[in-house]
Protein backbone atom coordinates (compact mmCIF):
# COMPACT_ATOMS: atom_id res chain seq x y z
CA UNK A 1 0.00 0.00 0.00
CA UNK A 2 0.76 3.37 -1.03
CA UNK A 3 1.96 5.64 2.15
CA UNK A 4 0.39 9.13 2.26
CA UNK A 5 2.32 12.49 2.74
CA UNK A 6 3.36 14.00 5.59
CA UNK A 7 3.30 17.92 5.51
CA UNK A 8 4.87 20.16 7.90
CA UNK A 9 2.81 22.93 8.11
CA UNK A 10 4.36 26.39 9.52
CA UNK A 11 2.04 28.58 11.69
CA UNK A 12 2.37 32.58 12.31
CA UNK A 13 5.14 33.55 14.81
CA UNK A 14 3.10 37.18 15.60
CA UNK A 15 -0.45 37.91 15.18
CA UNK A 16 -1.18 37.15 11.65
CA UNK A 17 -3.25 34.36 10.52
CA UNK A 18 -2.59 30.86 9.18
CA UNK A 19 -3.52 32.29 5.66
CA UNK A 20 -1.01 35.12 6.12
CA UNK A 21 1.83 33.16 6.12
CA UNK A 22 1.66 30.15 4.05
CA UNK A 23 1.94 30.29 -0.12
CA UNK A 24 -1.13 30.14 -2.31
CA UNK A 25 -0.26 26.66 -3.46
CA UNK A 26 0.15 25.55 0.67
CA UNK A 27 -2.99 26.98 1.24
CA UNK A 28 -4.77 24.84 -1.40
CA UNK A 29 -2.96 21.52 0.46
CA UNK A 30 -3.46 22.42 4.05
CA UNK A 31 -7.49 23.07 2.90
CA UNK A 32 -7.68 19.68 1.54
CA UNK A 33 -6.49 18.16 5.00
CA UNK A 34 -8.59 15.81 7.08
CA UNK A 35 -5.45 14.96 9.38
CA UNK A 36 -3.49 16.07 11.53
CA UNK A 37 -1.26 15.86 14.34
CA UNK A 38 -0.69 19.01 16.66
CA UNK A 39 0.75 20.47 19.49
CA UNK A 40 -2.29 22.40 20.78
CA UNK A 41 -5.55 20.80 19.77
CA UNK A 42 -7.04 24.64 20.16
CA UNK A 43 -4.36 26.51 18.31
CA UNK A 44 -4.69 24.37 15.84
CA UNK A 45 -8.46 24.83 15.41
CA UNK A 46 -8.03 28.25 15.42
CA UNK A 47 -4.97 28.44 12.77
CA UNK A 48 -7.04 26.19 10.43
CA UNK A 49 -10.26 27.64 10.89
CA UNK A 50 -9.05 30.87 9.18
CA UNK A 51 -8.81 28.54 5.90
CA UNK A 52 -11.95 27.32 4.06
CA UNK A 53 -11.16 24.28 5.22
CA UNK A 54 -12.81 21.29 2.76
CA UNK A 55 -13.92 19.19 5.54
CA UNK A 56 -15.60 20.71 8.30
CA UNK A 57 -14.00 20.81 11.53
CA UNK A 58 -16.17 18.40 13.82
CA UNK A 59 -15.26 15.80 11.46
CA UNK A 60 -11.18 17.07 10.97
CA UNK A 61 -8.70 14.56 12.55
CA UNK A 62 -7.04 16.15 14.96
CA UNK A 63 -4.11 14.31 17.45
CA UNK A 64 -2.17 16.05 20.19
CA UNK A 65 1.50 15.66 20.36
CA UNK A 66 3.25 16.33 23.49
CA UNK A 67 5.43 16.17 26.54
CA UNK A 68 3.71 13.46 27.76
CA UNK A 69 3.73 11.59 24.14
CA UNK A 70 5.59 8.07 24.17
CA UNK A 71 8.09 7.06 22.10
CA UNK A 72 5.75 3.66 21.20
CA UNK A 73 2.44 6.33 20.47
CA UNK A 74 4.32 7.92 17.84
CA UNK A 75 3.23 5.19 15.14
CA UNK A 76 -0.26 5.61 16.06
CA UNK A 77 -0.69 8.96 15.82
CA UNK A 78 0.97 8.18 11.78
CA UNK A 79 -1.69 5.41 11.22
CA UNK A 80 -3.81 7.92 8.52
CA UNK A 81 -0.70 8.27 7.00
CA UNK A 82 0.28 4.45 7.16
CA UNK A 83 -2.71 3.91 5.49
CA UNK A 84 -2.42 6.46 2.56
CA UNK A 85 -4.19 9.33 4.04
CA UNK A 86 -2.10 12.46 3.76
CA UNK A 87 -1.70 14.25 7.06
CA UNK A 88 -0.51 18.00 8.18
CA UNK A 89 1.60 18.46 11.03
CA UNK A 90 1.62 21.56 12.61
CA UNK A 91 3.56 23.30 15.70
CA UNK A 92 2.05 26.06 18.07
CA UNK A 93 4.68 28.66 16.36
CA UNK A 94 6.62 28.49 13.57
CA UNK A 95 8.42 25.70 11.47
CA UNK A 96 7.17 21.95 13.05
CA UNK A 97 10.41 20.24 14.37
CA UNK A 98 12.60 23.33 14.93
CA UNK A 99 13.13 23.71 18.39
CA UNK A 100 9.95 21.98 18.80
CA UNK A 101 8.86 18.27 19.41
CA UNK A 102 7.87 17.23 15.97
CA UNK A 103 10.98 15.88 15.36
CA UNK A 104 9.57 12.96 16.59
CA UNK A 105 6.95 12.73 14.35
CA UNK A 106 8.93 12.84 11.56
CA UNK A 107 11.91 10.55 12.26
CA UNK A 108 9.19 7.88 12.61
CA UNK A 109 7.82 9.18 9.46
CA UNK A 110 10.63 8.39 7.44
CA UNK A 111 11.10 4.55 9.32
CA UNK A 112 7.64 3.93 7.20
CA UNK A 113 8.87 5.58 4.17
CA UNK A 114 5.80 8.43 4.44
CA UNK A 115 7.00 11.08 2.45
CA UNK A 116 7.61 14.50 4.09
CA UNK A 117 7.00 17.54 2.65
CA UNK A 118 7.90 20.89 4.70
CA UNK A 119 5.81 23.69 3.57
CA UNK A 120 7.81 27.56 3.40
CA UNK A 121 7.25 29.62 6.50
CA UNK A 122 8.64 32.06 9.19
CA UNK A 123 11.33 30.72 11.99
CA UNK A 124 12.38 33.34 14.55
CA UNK A 125 15.44 31.88 14.79
CA UNK A 126 16.01 32.03 10.99
CA UNK A 127 14.99 35.62 10.86
CA UNK A 128 17.10 36.53 14.12
CA UNK A 129 20.13 35.37 12.34
CA UNK A 130 19.66 37.15 9.33
CA UNK A 131 19.35 39.98 11.53
CA UNK A 132 22.17 39.76 13.44
CA UNK A 133 24.98 40.27 10.93
CA UNK A 134 26.60 37.53 12.56
CA UNK A 135 28.20 34.69 10.42
CA UNK A 136 25.36 32.61 8.74
CA UNK A 137 26.91 30.16 6.86
CA UNK A 138 28.05 28.42 9.95
CA UNK A 139 25.91 28.37 13.05
CA UNK A 140 24.57 26.09 15.74
CA UNK A 141 21.08 26.39 17.51
CA UNK A 142 21.67 24.96 21.27
CA UNK A 143 17.77 25.48 22.38
CA UNK A 144 16.84 26.16 26.08
CA UNK A 145 20.53 26.83 28.30
CA UNK A 146 20.99 25.55 31.99
CA UNK A 147 18.89 27.36 34.46
CA UNK A 148 21.75 26.55 37.13
CA UNK A 149 23.83 29.71 37.01
CA UNK A 150 26.99 27.37 37.61
CA UNK A 151 25.91 25.34 35.03
CA UNK A 152 25.22 28.29 32.85
CA UNK A 153 27.68 30.19 32.98
CA UNK A 154 29.80 26.94 32.04
CA UNK A 155 27.79 26.35 29.15
CA UNK A 156 28.47 30.06 27.90
CA UNK A 157 31.87 30.06 28.49
CA UNK A 158 31.86 26.87 26.05
CA UNK A 159 29.85 28.56 23.38
CA UNK A 160 31.78 31.31 23.06
CA UNK A 161 34.96 29.19 22.68
CA UNK A 162 33.10 27.65 19.51
CA UNK A 163 33.00 30.68 17.87
CA UNK A 164 36.55 31.96 18.24
CA UNK A 165 37.71 28.26 17.73
CA UNK A 166 35.38 28.15 14.33
CA UNK A 167 33.81 31.50 13.90
CA UNK A 168 30.27 29.42 14.69
CA UNK A 169 27.55 31.80 15.62
CA UNK A 170 25.75 30.69 19.07
CA UNK A 171 21.98 30.57 19.32
CA UNK A 172 20.66 30.02 22.29
CA UNK A 173 16.78 30.72 24.57
CA UNK A 174 15.60 30.61 28.16
CA UNK A 175 11.83 31.04 28.91
CA UNK A 176 11.00 34.85 28.65
CA UNK A 177 10.67 35.19 32.43
CA UNK A 178 14.59 34.43 32.36
CA UNK A 179 15.21 36.21 29.67
CA UNK A 180 17.16 38.83 32.13
CA UNK A 181 18.71 36.87 34.46
CA UNK A 182 20.40 35.29 31.42
CA UNK A 183 20.98 38.29 29.69
CA UNK A 184 23.51 39.43 32.65
CA UNK A 185 24.88 36.23 32.78
CA UNK A 186 26.41 36.60 28.88
CA UNK A 187 27.53 40.23 29.83
CA UNK A 188 29.35 38.76 33.33
CA UNK A 189 31.29 36.16 31.73
CA UNK A 190 32.02 37.13 27.56
CA UNK A 191 34.80 38.67 26.21
CA UNK A 192 33.90 42.48 25.87
CA UNK A 193 34.83 41.93 22.41
CA UNK A 194 32.29 39.45 21.32
CA UNK A 195 29.35 40.04 19.98
CA UNK A 196 25.70 39.70 21.41
CA UNK A 197 22.25 39.95 19.46
CA UNK A 198 19.35 40.46 21.10
CA UNK A 199 16.88 39.47 18.88
CA UNK A 200 13.15 40.21 21.03
CA UNK A 201 9.95 39.10 19.78
CA UNK A 202 11.16 38.53 16.49
CA UNK A 203 8.29 38.86 13.46
CA UNK A 204 6.18 41.25 15.59
CA UNK A 205 5.93 44.80 15.72
CA UNK A 206 7.50 45.36 18.49
CA UNK A 207 10.08 43.40 18.12
CA UNK A 208 13.69 44.23 17.58
CA UNK A 209 16.86 42.98 17.02
CA UNK A 210 20.43 44.53 18.16
CA UNK A 211 24.10 43.67 17.74
CA UNK A 212 27.11 45.26 19.67
CA UNK A 213 29.99 44.12 21.56
CA UNK A 214 29.92 43.19 24.71
CA UNK A 215 31.99 46.05 25.96
CA UNK A 216 28.89 48.33 24.91
CA UNK A 217 26.29 46.03 25.88
CA UNK A 218 27.71 46.72 29.42
CA UNK A 219 27.17 50.11 29.22
CA UNK A 220 24.28 50.30 28.09
CA UNK A 221 22.50 47.42 30.57
CA UNK A 222 19.35 47.08 28.74
CA UNK A 223 16.03 45.99 30.60
CA UNK A 224 14.59 43.24 28.64
CA UNK A 225 10.94 42.17 28.98
CA UNK A 226 9.34 38.95 29.09
CA UNK A 227 8.63 38.29 25.53
CA UNK A 228 10.05 35.12 23.44
CA UNK A 229 13.68 36.04 23.00
CA UNK A 230 17.00 34.88 21.25
CA UNK A 231 20.62 35.01 22.13
CA UNK A 232 23.13 34.78 19.42
CA UNK A 233 26.95 35.33 20.18
CA UNK A 234 30.07 35.24 17.82
CA UNK A 235 32.88 37.25 17.06
CA UNK A 236 33.38 39.68 13.99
Amino acid sequence: MKTGTLYLIPTPIDNNELKDVLLPKDISIVSGLKHFIVETPKNARRNLGTLSMETVMQEIDIQELSEHTKDNQIKALLEPAIQGFDMGLMSDAGLPSIADPGYRVVIEAQKYDIKVVPLVGPSSIVLALMGSGLNGQNFAFNGYIPVDRDELKTKIRLLESLCYKIGQTQIFMDTPYRNQKLYECILEVCNPNTYLCVALNVGNEDGYIKTMKIFDWRKSRAVLPKAPCLFLINKV
